[in-house]
């Protein structure tokens, strides 16, 4: 898997030139949200629950400074139990 992060990481840096915004998109379970939360503290988050109320979509730009700060955040994300990042 760290050939299809690396190969992503190339793409990135290819199409951004940085430092520049970039959308993350992420669903998770709302009991683990505050998690989520956590690792954007203070950026503005658009959240929107679903039907039943399991689960929640999070949206927000944030400015990074690379590809590999991308995936870092990214890497982070993933530690989130149930977290689907589109």
């Amino acid at each position: 898997m760290t050939d299809n992060h690396d190969t992503f990481e190339q793409v990135l840096d290819e199409h951004h030139q940085w430092p520049c915004p970039y959308a993350f998109k992420f669903i998770v379970p709302t009991e683990n949200l505050p998690l989520l939360t956590a690792l954007f503290d203070g950026q503005s988050l658009t959240m929107r629950e679903s039907k039943g109320g399991k689960y929640t979509s999070v949206t927000l730009e944030s400015t990074m400074c690379s590809g590999k700060s991308v995936m870092e955040t990214y890497r982070k994300a993933a530690e989130i139990p149930g977290l689907l990042a589109l």
